[in-house]
C-alpha cells in the first residue's frame, strides 16, 4: 500500500475538553480536530507515522532563557542536525492539568516499520534511536494531543505507532528528503500509513504573555503557512525567513517540510479545516487526502 492519509494537527492542550480550563476557548479547532478523527478512521490506517516538535520544544525553552539572560540566541539552530525514531514496542502518554484533569493511553509501536526507516536512511540521514525505557516511549503532550483525536477513539484493532522527531537544525532540503523517504518506505511495507504533522503556529500574537512576548511576524508567519496550506504549496516555506521564525516561534516548519516531501510523492488534496488564534499561538487543523491515479478526487 501507501500513504493513505496526512494531516497538520495542533497540540494545545485545551483542546481536548477533558482536561479544558475553559471548553468554549478552542471550540473551533476541537470541532475541526474531531472531524479529522472521523476522517481518519474511515482511511483504516494500520500504521501512524507522527512527526514530533519535542524537539524543537526543548530548543524553544533553551533559547527562550538565554534571551531572558540577555543572551543571543541560535534557535532555530541550536543542537544537533539529527532525527529521531522511535523504536520502542509500546509508547504511553499522559497529561495532567491543575484541578486534578488528566488524560492518558498506551499505544502499540510499529517496531518493524521504525527499523525499517533506521535501514532505508542509512548514511544519507543523521538518524538516532529512541528506544525509551523498559521497552517503552514517553510521548509528551505534542504527540498524545494529535494521538488523542485519531488513534486514542480508534476500535480495536487500533494502528500502530512510530514517533519520528526532528531537530529544528536539519537543513530543509534534508527535510523535504526524509518525507520522500517516509513515502518510500510507507508504499514498500504493504501496509496503510498514516502521516500526521503535529504542528503550532507562532507563538507571540498576545502582547501580554510573559514568556514568548508579542512580534507582529506571528501573525506573518501564519498568514505565509495558511496561504502555503490552502493552495497545497508546502515547499514555499522553505522561504521562511530564519528571524521570522525567532520572532514567531513557531514549531511548524520542520514537520510540515517532512509532509511536503511525502506529499511530493504521493499526490494529496487538502482540505484546511479551520485556523484560529484563540490565546496566544496560532492553530492549524488541515487533512490531506490522495488524488486518484487518473487524477479524481
Amino acid at each position: 500500500m501507501s500513504l493513505v492519509f496526512e494531516a497538520i494537527l495542533p497540540h494545545g492542550p485545551d483542546v481536548i475538553a477533558e482536561i479544558a480550563e475553559d471548553p468554549a476557548v478552542m471550540v473551533k479547532t476541537r470541532a475541526a480536530m474531531e472531524e479529522v478523527g472521523r476522517r481518519f478512521a474511515a482511511t483504516r490506517a494500520e500504521t501512524v507515522i507522527l512527526l514530533s516538535p519535542d524537539c524543537v520544544h526543548t530548543f524553544q525553552g533553551m533559547a527562550i532563557a538565554e534571551t531572558s539572560q540577555g543572551i543571543r540566541t541560535q534557535f532555530p539552530h541550536m543542537g544537533e542536525a539529527t532525527m529521531t525514531v522511535g523504536t520502542a514496542a509500546n509508547a504511553f502518554g499522559g497529561l495532567e492539568v491543575p484541578g486534578g484533569r488528566c488524560i492518558s493511553d498506551h499505544f502499540a509501536c510499529d517496531v518493524k516499520l521504525a527499523e525499517t526507516l533506521l535501514s532505508a536512511a542509512g548514511a544519507d540521514f543523521p538518524v538516532v534511536r529512541a528506544a525509551g525505557e523498559n521497552g517503552e516511549l514517553r510521548l509528551e503532550y505534542g504527540v498524545t494531543i494529535p494521538l488523542w483525536f485519531t488513534v486514542h477513539p480508534h476500535p480495536t484493532p487500533r494502528p500502530e505507532l512510530v514517533v519520528v522527531t526532528p531537530s529544528p537544525a536539519m537543513p530543509r532540503e534534508a527535510l523535504l528528503r526524509f518525507g520522500r523517504l517516509i513515502a518510500d518506505v510507507a508504499r514498500d511495507s504493504g501496509k496503510r500509513v498514516a502521516l500526521i504533522a503535529s504542528a503550532d503556529q507562532g507563538h507571540t500574537h498576545d502582547c501580554n504573555h510573559k514568556r514568548f512576548g508579542f512580534s507582529p511576524a506571528a501573525a506573518q508567519y501564519d498568514a505565509l503557512y495558511c496561504d502555503a496550506v490552502s493552495k497545497n504549496r508546502l515547499n514555499r516555506l522553505l522561504d521562511v525567513s530564519d528571524d521570522m521564525l525567532r520572532k514567531s516561534w513557531s514549531d511548524s516548519l520542520w514537520q510540515t517540510l517532512i509532509l511536503a516531501g511525502a506529499i511530493d510523492c504521493v499526490p494529496m488534496k487538502v482540505d484546511l479545516l479551520s485556523y484560529e488564534v484563540p490565546t496566544y499561538y496560532g492553530m492549524v487543523v488541515a487533512v490531506y487526502e490522495p488524488i486518484q491515479s487518473d487524477g479524481k478526487e
